[in-house]
């Protein structure tokens, strides 16, 4: 059964549409969704201690080694493996600029261990042992150390999104310090339905489930994510490739579990039904066009002029908005930053609370420093959220008094671009859905497609709409506050373990010192310091992000009507009016009714 089968068929009279309207913004965007429907691919990122063994557990699916891999940390960098039974074996190195080169084995091999500061990630494609596999994306990544250094923002892309995280640990090693810290900054930025599986790797012969080791390693990793998780145990040999096959099969039947292929297909019928909305607006601005000739109405740029006029006091509201927020984050992160040393200090010295050093030193570094600075970090968040939303609600309100305005304005004085200004604004301002695909357009392709069907370049990540909106504490929030949220929560718990790591450095000169309670002290106040400075440094860049996106929503809904009654365009101009209105009957017959016929030649 292809259950892809329906969105296959819609897609091939869809081509047909978008062949006769010729527009290359359209024609590159329906090639982005038809690479995605062709190659609905599933993905998977590899994540774990540097030499757990990742690379190793890739390999074992092509029985041979694909990826370089030694006892020693060999991945310097996230690399894309895409199995595809139809394909020859192709290496890439895809550049921060999203250009794409071609690569021989040893450059990629080089590139894997000693990255250039150029390049964005490494793709491998090729076929595996077993085609049932083809379509799945994995993703190696490089140990923990390495990870949040460079590529932890090629992860954060990557890691909502995947269907799967498989985290690899070492039977010997264990879950160690840095596995803790990242396990639980991965639960902060994780998607609730994105599993994560736990692969035991390098395991001895003949152990089960039951072994004390694995229950300490799989008790250890749910417990930072807060999940259970289904675990694997992949034994050591002497050949270079593992038995995988049990982890690999679980894999492949989750990921084409009918639900979860339900999802991915109603997911890419939205981006179609987007795009024949697209295709939808461009008729009707061309039959607009011709039936205002008819009219002789007043001139078109004067009927929208009250309206453009308002975009600059719109602009300045939001950057007027977020400049406040920032500021006022920037002060609670030093409140928060005082009153947390004031307690630490206070704890550390009340010697009715404390009788042994011992004691203190471990209470500060698990449980009393973590413990205050995410209260403080919540705190930060509560407000940030409030604040975007009241912000987001007040241009809304701005906006909309003007759409009124304007759909007023445009009845009556030019009467045929009544539905093509209706469609326009409900494209920008209709459904969470509606605008996630708008967003997801504009944001990760930056309007540069490609026009190559088989180029691996325009299929970078398709999100997932289903993931695009979450429920959050205060009404409905969109993904992009979500994110926010979710990165200063994750920046928060990453920074203050880091910094609280050196108390194990020093615990030594505690036995030396007579002054155990100072030294604490100290640890205690840097590690607040640095969780500060930390959190600031995320919430100005991410904060500014957001107020781009936002200002980026309004810019294009002024831009697009701007140009639709400013410009004089010559698109459709050699379809007739019969044809027009033929082609605006299958577009809906497209969106709202079944898919039994083909488009009529």
């Amino acid at each position: 059964m292809n259950i892809f089968k329906n969105c296959v068929d819609r897609q091939n009279r869809i081509d047909k549409v978008v062949n006769i309207l010729d527009n290359d913004e359209i024609t590159s965007k329906n090639l982005l969704i038809k690479d995605r429907i062709i190659n609905p691919a599933h993905y998977i990122v590899m994540l774990g201690e540097t030499s757990s063994g990742k690379s190793a557990l890739i390999n074992s699916i092509f029985q041979r080694k694909i990826l370089v891999e030694s006892v020693k940390p060999t991945t310097g960098i996230v690399t894309e493996v895409i199995i595809d039974e139809s394909s020859e074996e192709t290496l890439f190195a895809i550049n921060n600029d999203l250009s794409i080169d071609v690569l021989d084995d040893d450059s990629f091999s080089n590139f894997t261990v000693k990255p250039d500061g150029n390049i964005n990630r490494l793709r491998y494609i090729g076929p595996c042992k077993d085609s049932r596999y083809s379509g799945m994306r994995i993703f190696d990544t490089p140990g923990y150390g390495s990870l949040v250094e460079r590529h932890e923002e090629v992860l954060k892309n990557f890691i909502p999104e995947s269907d799967f995280i498989i985290y690899v640990v070492s039977y010997k090693t264990g879950v160690g310090e840095d596995d803790f810290q990242f396990l639980k900054y991965v639960s902060e930025i994780i998607n609730n339905n994105v599993e994560v599986v736990l692969a035991v790797n390098m395991c001895p012969q003949n152990i089960d489930m039951d072994n004390k080791r694995i229950n300490e390693i799989r008790n250890s990793v749910c417990e930072c994510i807060h999940k259970d998780i289904e675990t694997f145990l992949i034994e050591s040999s002497i050949e270079k490739n593992p038995d995988t096959d049990k982890l690999w099969n679980y894999i492949y039947k989750k990921v084409n579990d009918p639900d979860k292929e339900g999802e991915l297909s109603e997911t890419l019928k939205n981006y179609q039904d987007y795009l024949l909305r697209e295709c939808d607006i461009k008729i009707s601005s061309r039959i607009a066009e011709i039936e205002c000739k008819k009219e002789e109405v007043v001139e078109k740029a004067n009927v929208i002029k009250e309206f453009l006029d308002k975009k600059d006091e719109i602009l300045d509201v939001i950057e007027n908005g977020f400049v406040k927020i920032k500021l006022k984050a920037v002060r609670l992160i030093g409140k928060s930053d005082m009153k947390i040393k004031e307690n630490i200090t206070n704890y550390i010295y009340d010697e009715s609370k404390w009788s042994m050093k011992e004691e203190t030193f471990t209470l500060m570094q698990h449980y009393y420093v973590p413990k205050l600075t995410s209260e403080e970090t919540e705190n930060l968040n509560t407000y940030i959220e409030d604040e975007v939303i009241n912000l987001d609600r007040e241009v809304e309100n701005i906006l909309n008094a003007e759409i009124i305005k304007l759909k007023e304005n445009v009845k009556r004085s030019t009467p045929s671009y009544n539905k093509v200004v209706e469609d326009i604004i409900e494209k920008h301002r209709g459904d969470s859905i509606e605008r996630a695909t708008g967003e997801m357009f504009r944001t990760v392709y930056k309007g540069k497609f490609n026009n190559s069907e088989k180029d691996y370049a325009i299929s970078k990540n398709l999100k997932k709409l289903s993931n695009t909106f979450e429920k959050s504490s205060v009404g409905e929030v969109n993904n992009n506050l979500n994110h926010l949220l979710k990165t200063i929560r994750a920046t928060s718990l990453k920074g203050i373990t880091e910094s609280l790591n050196v108390f194990t450095d020093s615990i030594f000169f505690l036995y030396d010192s007579l002054t155990w309670q100072k030294k604490i002290n100290e640890i205690s106040v840097t590690a607040i310091d640095n969780w500060a400075n930390n959190i600031e440094g995320s919430l100005r860049k991410y904060l500014d992000e957001l107020k781009e996106i936002s200002k980026e929503e309004v810019l294009v809904l002024f831009d697009e009507l701007s140009e639709e009654f400013t410009n004089t365009k010559d698109e459709l101009k050699n379809i007739s009016s019969e044809e027009l209105v033929r082609l605006k009957k299958e577009i809906e017959f497209l969106l709202y009714k079944c898919l039994l016929i083909n488009m009529t030649k």
